[in-house]
């Protein structure tokens, strides 16, 4: 005969394998079914960019045609009396002024707009291209980045000995060390202002999370502190699950572990809810929406933790 902890490990197994089927299944299927609606909606976030698009356009026409004729005018002085210290400096700082209201691309398409006056007054269409793709290919935070670090003089020079601008900014990059390039996409993606709101968003929740797994675990008769230890807070989980610690050795087992471990973790969602008394149902939404759901195990009175073994009883 079998005694009740090898009955509950087998029975933890099997859960494990079918939950594992059904997520196959659940990640093959939707593709097909619900590729029409992707789309659709695909199309309708389309408009919507589109009509954003024409109504920040239309509220600066006015700064923008003046924008346009300063470029233009810029870029023909320029080409008749060569780039000389003085109009880099002026290119440098009207470009940054530009940069705090336009984006690369924007000043860009504004070039591409002037291309056929340019081209009648002799500027040569491959310069037009080189200044175009530059402001195309480079992230204006970046672009602003390394003209921090330029000595005017020393680029005029390059400029005089023939070397493009394209080379120069992929010169003055490459001479960063690892440190100022990391710090400088750092600095890229934090001045963003939805990057800020992600990241915090991120960040309260994972504190909100961490606090509901203390009273979980509470709730369970283990220590509340653990969800503050790496690692051991997985093997407590486990545990509070009724599942053997031992899964998280499958970390050490690249791509075939991970995925399973991967299966795993889900499993531990529906095992939960069956620790508290739920269903499959609750099982779900623990995978699915867990801040929610774990908000629910946390302040729900009539919730308790009633393990495995008295279920066999």
């Amino acid at each position: 005969m079998l005694n009740k902890n090898t009955k509950n490990k087998r029975k933890n197994i099997v859960k494990i394998i079918l939950i594992g089927i059904i997520i196959l299944l659940v990640l093959t299927f939707p593709k097909t079914l619900f590729a029409t609606n992707s789309q659709t909606a695909n199309n309708t976030k389309t408009i919507e960019t589109m009509q954003i698009n024409n109504i920040e356009s239309n509220s600066i026409i006015e700064d923008e045609a003046t924008l346009s004729d300063t470029i233009k005018n810029l870029i023909l002085t320029i080409n008749s009396e060569g780039m000389t210290k003085q109009l880099l400096s002026e290119t440098i700082d009207l470009y940054r002024k530009t940069s705090a209201q336009y984006t690369n691309n924007e000043i860009a398409v504004i070039i591409e707009d002037n291309r056929e006056e340019l081209v009648t007054n002799g500027v040569p269409n491959n310069e037009i291209d080189n200044v175009v793709k530059l402001l195309k290919n480079i992230d204006t935070k970046q672009l602003n980045k390394v003209l921090d670090t330029i000595n005017i003089d020393e680029i005029s020079t390059q400029i005089e000995q023939g070397k493009s601008l394209q080379d120069i900014i992929k010169d003055i990059t490459n001479s960063l060390s690892a440190t100022e390039k990391v710090g400088l996409v750092i600095d890229i993606l934090l001045s963003a202002h939805v990057i800020k709101t992600i990241l915090t968003a991120i960040l309260v929740l994972f504190i909100y999370r961490t606090l509901l797994r203390c009273v979980i675990y509470k709730k369970a008769g283990k220590r509340a502190w653990a969800p503050f230890i790496p690692i051991y807070r997985n093997v407590v989980m486990l545990k509070i699950c009724g599942m053997s610690p031992w899964w998280l050795l499958l970390l050490l087992v690249p791509i075939i572990g991970w995925a399973f471990l991967w299966v795993v973790s889900v499993a531990s969602k529906f095992m939960l809810a069956e620790s508290f008394g739920k269903g499959a149902g609750f099982g779900i939404g623990l995978w699915l929406l867990a801040p929610i759901f774990e908000t629910i195990l946390v302040f729900s009175r009539k919730t308790k933790y009633i393990g495995f073994e008295e279920n066999e009883e």
